[in-house]
């Protein structure tokens, strides 16, 4: 046991003194398994760092765990338009769901803003309640939100986003101030805290009036969802079943789909989940190829070194020695690959996640992984070339030229 430990160490600087001697060749041998575990690395990285991306979206909604959303149409898609949901449909559910706490009922359209000589046109104007700052957990800095009182008479109030007010009116205090809005004038009475992208959506460039105004400018009577927050985390699916039950009665048909966050969570999980295997087991095909590489090279070293096999085994040296030094020439160079691998895949995962704006996720297993499986590439890929050199004829591979 000890010879072979010995023997062992004395090939592995063997392989290093080789691999050294013809560096350029050592590093075009290398070079899929440095490509396999780098794509592997980045890949997986990018999609974990994507995932926690999304969870942080997400939870930037204030209810959290005890919110769940409304839809109409029983799966997304064809259905959502030809289905319908309905601002009475919303105060019932307040009305007669004794475990939500909250109802948030929102449309949305096209909005042309108009101040003085200052235009603008954004794509997602929103008629939400008044509830739609605990909803989503986006406070006003200036000026108040609008009230329930408003909301049910159909003012014309407006509160705006930071964007909105550095272009419409170029930064200055808008509260007080009237704007247009499709023509009809509105009076700011609040600017919403500035809080950026979520979800792909510019929470800065907006513009939320009462969802029951929007519907009169709109001209639609048509509710797009419905944020809806239970009175607490256990009661979640009871206030789920409730709002089941009433819509259903009101509809005669189940035309509505109901959305936890941890069914959302769950949902969005399983697919990037899915994702980042997919993406991880394609970019494992470049191990393959290199270790394809790998053995390619290593018949090759054996032919060249023949004479040197035969010198060998003259003065001692037994097949076991000689299947030994050419596997582990072939396990160290696709160690040194996955260790260079690793470090370029963090190195690019972390600008790349950087430059995207999302949290760095440099996933330990896919890092674990990969380093394994380009150790197994070398081993599997050096077997046959080191069974052959072993093999060898002493008496052969001496006369060989």
């Amino acid at each position: 046991m000890r010879e072979l430990l010995t023997n062992t160490i004395e090939s592995f600087y063997l392989a290093i003194e080789t691999l050294m001697s013809n560096k350029m060749r050592s590093f075009l041998t290398m070079l899929g398994v440095v490509i396999g575990v780098f794509a592997v690395i980045t890949l997986v990285a990018i999609g974990e760092g994507a995932k926690t991306y999304v969870y942080e979206q997400i939870s930037k909604f204030g209810t959290g765990s005890r919110y769940m959303e409304l839809h109409p149409g029983k799966e997304q898609g064809p259905s959502m338009m030809t289905e319908k949901l309905t601002y009475r449909d919303t105060e019932a559910i307040e009305k007669y769901c004794p475990s939500v706490a909250a109802v948030d009922p929102r449309t949305m359209g096209g909005f042309e803003l108009k101040y003085g000589k200052n235009k603008m046109t954004i794509q997602f104007g929103m008629g939400v309640s008044y509830r739609y700052p605990e909803m989503f957990t986006h406070g006003v800095v200036m000026g108040r939100f609008y009230t329930k009182s408003e909301q049910d008479s159909r003012k014309k109030v407006a509160v705006i986003g930071q964007k909105v007010v550095e272009k419409l009116f170029s930064g200055f205090n808008p509260v007080g101030e009237k704007m247009k809005i499709n023509g009809k004038s509105f009076l700011v009475v609040g600017v919403f805290e500035k809080k950026g992208y979520t979800m792909g959506f510019d929470y800065d460039e907006i513009v939320a009036i009462p969802v029951t105004t929007a519907q009169k400018l709109l001209d639609t009577n048509r509710i797009m969802e419905v944020g809806i927050s239970a009175k607490t985390d256990d009661l979640l699916y009871r206030a789920k079943e409730e709002v089941k039950q009433l819509l259903i009665k009101r509809h005669k048909k189940e035309d509505f789909r109901l959305d936890t966050m941890e069914e959302s969570l769950s949902m969005i999980n399983n697919i990037l989940g899915f994702l980042t295997l997919a993406i991880g087991g394609i970019a494992s095909i470049s191990l393959l190829v290199g270790g394809i590489g790998i053995m390619n090279i290593m018949l090759v070293s054996v032919n060249e070194r023949i004479r040197e096999i035969g010198i060998r085994k003259s003065v001692g040296a037994t097949r076991r020695d000689i299947f030994i030094q050419f596997l582990i020439e072939s396990v160290v160079i696709s160690m040194v690959g996955g260790t260079a691998g690793i470090f370029l895949g963090v190195a690019t995962s972390m600008a790349i996640m950087k430059a995207l704006g999302i949290t760095p996720i440099i996933s330990l297993w896919s890092a674990n992984l990969a380093y394994f499986v380009s150790i197994m590439v070398g081993i599997v890929s050096g077997v046959y070339p080191a069974t052959r050199a072993a093999t060898l004829d002493p008496v052969e591979a001496l006369r060989y030229e």
